[in-house]
This record gives C-alpha cells, structure tokens and sequence, in this order.
C-alpha cells in the first residue's frame, strides 16, 4: 500500500521522475503566488461588480486571517491524511471555490468563499518547502530552496501581469482561475510519483486545540481590521474582541503546551534554531510590509509620481530574487554549515539597510534611490527564502518539516496583520511615512541581532560536515 512507506529518502526516485517531481513542486511554488498575488487585482474588480467596494478591506483581511489559521494546522492534518492528501485538497478545494465565486452574486456569500480561499491557500502554500526538503538530499536543500525561492518571484510577477491581462481582455470571472494552468502538473507529480506519508501515531483531533485557535485568530484580526470602522478600537465591543482573541492565544499555548497531539506544534518552539528562526522571521515581514505597502503610497502621494510608477517600486527587488535565488542557494549548499551563519546574517543586514535608505527619502528624492534599496532587499529575500528553511530544519526530523513549515508561514502572516496595524496606529498618531520605514528599520535590526546570536552551528558540526 502506497500509505505504508513512512519517508521518502533521496535514492527513492532518480532520473527523469525525480526530475518531474522536483518540477511540480517548483510550479507548486509558482500557482501559490500567482492565486495570492492575483487575488490582490482580482477582489477589487470582482467587489466592483458586486457594488461591495465598501467592504474590501473587510475581505482582504478575512482572507489572511483564513490562512492564518489554516498553517498552524498544517502539520497535524499531514500527520492524520498524509501531506500529498492535505497539500492536493487544498489546491484543488482552492480553485473550486474561485468557480463558485463565478456565481456568487451577494456581497456577504462572497466574503465567506473569500475567507475559505484564504484557508485553502494555507493548506498547501507552506508544502514546496516540506516536499522538497523531503524528496532531495540535505546538504542540498538550500541549492533547491533557491530554486524555490526563484519560483515565488515568477509567480509574484506573474500573478498580478496574467490576472490584469485576463481581467482588460476577457472578464473577472476567468481571471479568478488564470493561474490554473500552472497547477496541472504539481498536481500530476504528486498523484502519481509523491507517497502519501501519514504518521501511525497521529492519535485524535485536538479540538480544543483547534477551538482556541480560532478564537484567539479571529478575536485578534477583527479588532484590527474593523476597529476604527464598525467600532472605537476602545469601546466594550472593540475591547470584547481583543479580549477573547488575547485570552484565548494564552490559553492555547497552555494547553497545546501540554497536548500529547496537539493541533497547533507549539513544541516546535522547543527547537532552538526553529525558535530563532521564527521569531527573526515575525521581525522580518517588517521589511515586504513598508515596502508594499508604504512604499508604494510614499511615492505616489509624498513624490507626486503616477500610480504606474508606484507599481515599479517593488520590481528590482524581484528581478533580483529572480537572479539570484538559485545561485546563492547553491552556494550556500556547497558548504552550508560553514557559509549560512555568515549569509544568514548578511541578508538580515541587507534588509535593515535597504528600510534605512527608505527612512532617509526626500519628496524630491530620484526613484532610482528606492530601487536601489529594493535590489539591496531583493538579495535579502532571495538568501532568506533559499536557506533560512534551510538552517532550522537541520535539527528536525523529516517528519516535523510539514509542523514546522506551516508554524514558520505562520510567523509571518500573523506578523504582517500586527505590524500592518501598528503602522496604521503610528501615523494615526501623527507620525509620517519617514517614520514608518525607522520602525520598520528597528524592528528588522532587532532580528538581525537575533540572528547573530542565533545563526550558529557548533565547531564540531561544522567540522563534521567538512
């Protein structure tokens, strides 16, 4: 029986059907950012002909808040169904729902399908990683991790290019699945050369596990998201809100804590290198965050340049991760107890170092500066996404990669909703876009001290593996 093989090691597969699944999974990688990035110019043409623009914020949220929740789940539903079982439904459960959206007609069903997109997304977006690191060797891991990483910024450039272009020239609805197509053959490997891998003892649901999770979520996210919109932040019904969501999150951690099956991994945090690396990760979505976000804005609004312009910000930063993601990832690999402490670091710098050229900008400030700081975070993403993976799943067992992948997606979607509304407080409060980005520059430069301290092997490893 297909379920019986626990693992898959390196030798399993070889020549041409190693190579094709190794394909699948790189355009796996591809389709999750194409549905996530053209989703973003897909919902508000969609809310368009609903007459429901009133409500996209609402919708933007509710759809990370559905993959917020689904990622802690990640690696309990790999252990009870198998991760090829988990990773295909959501992919596929994914787009079934973007069909149903085509006949949604009400502003409210829309926004339920919306959120269930968001969980769906969630259930595979975090599997290249844990496949790969499944299906290929570990001293080369960070090489294919690069090719990952190079994956997602084709996807990213290609998400919002496909869905635009379907949207001018045939309709919405057909630009909901645009993306499909990249999926045919992911979902070709894995039916047909990837084992469904369960884990024997998986034992019950923890549904308090799961209960919890929600309600922390879903307390959290909607005072932030709705505050200031269908409440005062600091009324009895904002205050209820976060309320919930804070004594929940405390009590999940105490009772996933002592779970023997627990829903939401939480002793992954037991992991040293999985710690460090989850909490430099939460730091880190400061940077794609002011960049994305506030960058954007800054250069159409504070510069006065064209809403075309505003879209070229994040550009070089992408065509670098495009370069770059697969030859520093091999690179790393050749060497990559020895070569990713130093990496680890230099991309942590980079990061800071790009929001500090951003802190800096001038209204008149040329728009080669900022792409200069973007190509200098660009080499950050693409060392980050291609080892980062790389380095904690080193003192994990193939086993935990599913559990620990999903916690470390969730790092930094949960991040983003809290450090997004922080900045929001921030210039409520006064402050301008100049001191955005300083936030963004000190948050960031707390992770890279952590990660001087913490991106570390010891001697005898390094020596070991020499």
């Amino acid at each position: 029986m297909e379920n019986e093989k626990k693992s898959i090691s390196p030798q399993d597969l070889t020549g041409g059907k190693k190579a094709f699944l190794i394909l699948s999974v790189i355009l796996l990688t591809v389709t999750a950012m194409m549905a996530s990035y053209g989703g973003s110019i897909v919902l508000p043409s969609k809310l368009a002909e609903l007459n429901g623009m009133d409500f996209y914020s609402v919708n933007a949220a509710l759809a990370s808040m559905g993959m917020m929740l689904a990622l802690p789940l990640v690696g309990m539903l790999c252990s009870k169904f198998g991760t090829k079982a988990v990773t295909l439904t959501g992919l596929i459960l994914q787009v079934a729902l973007r069909f149903i959206l085509m006949k949604i007609t009400g502003v409210l069903p829309f926004t339920v399908i919306w959120t269930l997109i968001g969980v769906s997304g969630g259930l595979y977006i975090s599997a290249p990683y844990a496949i790969m690191g499944a299906i290929v060797a570990p001293q080369e891991r960070a090489k294919y991790y690069g090719m990952l990483a190079t994956a997602a910024a084709i996807g990213s450039l290609l998400g919002p290019a496909l869905t635009g272009f379907v949207i001018d020239r045939f309709s919405t609805n057909l630009a909901l699945v645009a993306y499909v197509i990249f999926g045919i053959i992911p979902v070709i490997g894995l039916c047909s050369l990837y084992p469904n891998q369960k884990r024997p003892s998986a034992g019950k649901f923890d549904g308090a596990g799961i209960a919890l999770l929600v309600l922390a979520v879903c307390g959290i996210v909607l005072w932030l998201s709705l505050g200031g919109k269908l409440f005062a932040f600091v009324s009895p019904m904002g205050l209820s809100f976060l309320a919930v969501g804070v004594v929940c999150a405390v009590l999940l951690i105490i009772v996933e804590g002592k779970s023997a099956n627990p829903s939401v991994p939480i002793h992954m945090f037991r992991k040293k290198r999985f710690r460090f690396t989850f909490l430099i990760q939460m730091l880190m979505v400061a940077y794609p965050t002011c960049v994305m976000a506030y960058g954007i804005v800054y250069v159409t609004r504070i510069m006065g340049q064209s809403s075309l312009v505003g879209s070229t910000v994040s550009m070089p930063q992408t065509i670098v991760q495009l370069i770059c993601g697969v030859t520093l990832g091999a690179f790393v690999s050749k060497a990559f107890k020895k070569r990713f402490p130093v990496m680890g670091k230099l991309a942590l710098i980079l990061y800071t170092a790009a929001l500090v050229i951003f802190a800096c900008l001038k209204p008149n400030s040329p728009m080669f500066v900022i792409y200069i700081a973007t190509a200098i975070g660009g080499v950050g993403q693409a060392i980050s996404q291609s080892t980062f993976a790389a380095f904690f799943q080193t003192e994990l067992e193939q086993a935990e990669f599913p559990a620990a992948q999903g916690m470390y997606q969730f790092a930094s979607s949960g991040a983003s909703t809290v450090i997004t509304a922080v900045f929001g407080a921030t210039l409520n409060m006064g402050f301008t876009l100049n001191h955005i980005f300083l936030l963004g520059a000190c948050l960031v430069g707390v992770a890279t001290v952590i990660g001087f301290a913490g991106f570390r092997f010891p001697k005898e490893e390094i020596e070991a593996a020499a």
